[in-house]
């Protein structure tokens, strides 16, 4: 008994279901009513209100019945209007009646959002609301570093450097530094000196013949054709500039990766550069030609997987594939 008082008045306050618990006698009450002693008692702790009708109950509580009720009204209205203004101001206000009617008749006669079926006209503002709500949150929400993957200060930052304006704010930064989890580097009252071995990682063990002595920092894969050449050029010209790699992605090594800088082959299930055309796996043959050919490959990356697509590799449009790429990957132009 004491669990259906429980559920079926869902009472808030810790205070009044122990006066419940303490007070069995009490539930009977609950079959014609609510006890003076624990009436008095929500009364005190505010749990018992009297209802008010609000915005939200009547948008809740909106239906056809509502529409119906509104249009009528609506109609009331303009012919209220013409016996006591005449036509220029009930013609005026003929015009939002007729299209109130027109688009909740509309709605209603149709299937593809049950929004707009059960709430005639009144759910077209629930996706007006919806379509403005990034501004809203972008512009009078959001603080100027809440928003991710970028926030507005870092983008403030990128169009100003991109545009030659200084991109520096003066008194200081705006952030809370004292703020828990905050993180920042100062700088060393005695710096020591870094050792160059300490700089880099050298990669391969006794049994490789060309070891290679790697930078801790480098360029992820990304793909020519995903990249345009001016990209994959200013991305290897960089890593000649900084000493260190560039990966290739798994689209191949194209021209645009020979600016200096040095390579690693990412070689994924697609195997381009080293595909065979009849069969579309690997084949050692292009292999040893694609790495005699490109003498600034210093290490092979093979590819598992990408993301959430396991022993699929990333799928270049069609259209995308032209007849450069078409050479470079091994692959019919066009994706054919």
């Amino acid at each position: 008994m004491q669990r259906l008082v429980h559920l079926r008045w869902g009472l808030s306050s810790a205070r009044t279901r122990k006066l419940i618990h303490i007070n069995p006698n009490h539930c009977r009450a609950f079959s014609f009513g609510v006890h003076k002693e624990v009436k008095d008692e929500m009364l005190k702790e505010n749990t018992l209100k009297p209802k008010h009708r609000e915005m939200s109950d009547a948008i809740e509580n909106w239906s056809r019945k509502s529409f119906y009720a509104v249009g009528t009204f609506g109609i009331g209205g303009v012919l209220a209007s013409f016996g006591l203004y005449g036509g220029s101001f009930s013609v005026i206000l003929a015009v939002p009646v007729g299209l109130y009617w027109y688009q909740g008749l509309k709605d209603m006669n149709q299937r593809s959002s049950s929004v707009l079926y059960n709430f005639p006209v009144l759910g077209h503002f629930r996706y007006l609301l919806e379509g403005i709500g990034p501004e809203i949150r972008q512009y009078f929400v959001e603080s100027d570093n809440q928003a991710t993957p970028f926030s507005r200060e870092q983008r403030a930052m990128v169009y100003s450097r991109s545009k030659l304006q200084r991109d520096t704010l003066p008194f200081g930064t705006r952030r809370d530094v004292y703020v828990e989890g905050y993180e920042w580097i100062n700088h060393s009252i005695y710096p020591c000196h870094v050792p160059d071995e300490h700089r880099r990682v050298l990669v391969g063990g006794p049994q490789c013949k060309k070891p290679y002595l790697a930078s801790r920092y480098n360029i992820s894969a990304m793909s020519y054709g995903a990249l345009s050449q001016n990209a994959v050029k200013a991305l290897n010209k960089a890593a000649k500039m900084g000493g260190f790699w560039h990966n290739t992605g798994e689209g191949g090594i194209s021209p645009h990766h020979q600016q200096g800088g040095d390579l690693v082959w990412n070689i994924g299930t697609g195997y381009f550069g080293c595909r065979c055309p009849e069969t579309g796996g690997f084949s050692a043959e292009r292999f040893v030609e694609t790495i005699k050919a490109n003498s600034s490959v210093k290490m092979v990356e093979i590819k598992l997987s990408q993301g959430a697509k396991p022993a699929h590799g990333g799928m270049l449009p069609g259209a995308k594939v032209t007849k450069e790429i078409s050479e470079i990957r091994g692959i019919p132009e066009g994706g054919k």
